[in-house]
């Protein structure tokens, strides 16, 4: 009789706790999880989203669990930020570690910055161990597309291969670690015995822990990087020759304009002319 009244009172639990998650998953907007686990975490990550969206064209559920991943799970903002001290990624007086509310920073919410220092060998004399390291900038360019313009196919490599696509830090070339003895700077990253860092990878970023995520987390992490807001670093590139991490562009890039065919005088060829000179398709 215990038992049967246990049971009965087991399934009147677990039938409460059902209604309720089913009615916290309802209150999500368009949200459709495909459990009430990841709907909770969807939800949380949509709340805590620091910066205004740009939800055309995006999914929701995935927009919702990549900002979990990105500013709950992670602490992406803490690496890939231009503020400096004392505030560093939060706003002026909105510091919590100062006992104030806290709030991010949104003029520098993970456009990339940190300096890591240089990762390679001290060669040379004066000791050169490679250009510094600095955090990519995330945010979305012109294109919609984040991290500097890749796609989620090079995103997913990224995280888990590590591969730098934009081959910023090369590893040095004999000819190089020669001009490096001599005094020189090149932008290139000296190896040594027992600390050789392969210049195709990225330094720093913990892909190596990374590369454990799902495709499905990756694919969140990458749609919500899809939707927040582009931070443009074109007004403040290096010098020529110089490493950009930051490189990102908010606007598309002009187009050169189309040239007109000229004729031996470097008149400019009528519409007429440009068919007649047009070569004939075979």
């Amino acid at each position: 009789m215990k038992s049967r009244r246990y049971f009965q009172a087991t399934k009147s639990v677990a039938a409460f706790a059902a209604i309720l998650i089913a009615g916290m998953v309802s209150g999500l907007p368009r949200v459709q999880a495909q459990d009430g686990n990841e709907a909770l975490l969807i939800q949380n990550g949509l709340t805590i989203v620091p910066v205004p969206l740009n939800l055309s064209g995006k999914d929701l559920n995935l927009v919702g669990l990549g900002s979990y991943l990105v500013n709950a799970a992670g602490d992406c903002n803490g690496c890939h930020t231009a503020g400096g001290p004392p505030n560093f990624d939060y706003a002026a007086g909105r510091n919590p570690y100062f006992g104030q509310p806290k709030m991010i920073d949104p003029a520098v919410y993970l456009s990339g910055g940190r300096n890591f220092g240089p990762v390679g060998t001290p060669t040379g004399p004066s000791g050169y161990g490679g250009p510094a390291i600095i955090a990519r900038n995330l945010t979305p360019n012109y294109a919609g597309l984040p991290e500097g313009g890749h796609t989620l196919s090079q995103f997913k490599q990224i995280m888990k291969t590590g591969v730098d696509f934009d081959h910023i830090h090369p590893t040095c070339t004999a000819a190089q670690l020669t001009a490096i003895e001599g005094g020189a700077t090149p932008v290139c990253i000296p190896a040594g015995q027992g600390n050789r860092p392969e210049g195709i990878l990225l330094q720093v970023m913990p892909w190596p822990t990374f590369q454990n995520m799902t495709d499905h987390a990756l694919e969140a992490i990458y749609e919500y990087l899809s939707a927040i807001p582009c931070i443009d670093n074109t007004t403040s590139m290096p010098p020529a020759g110089a490493p950009n991490e930051l490189r990102n562009q908010c606007t598309q890039p002009p187009t050169a304009p189309a040239t007109v065919p000229a004729d031996a005088g470097g008149t400019p060829l009528s519409s007429m002319e440009l068919r007649s000179h047009s070569p004939q398709r075979q």
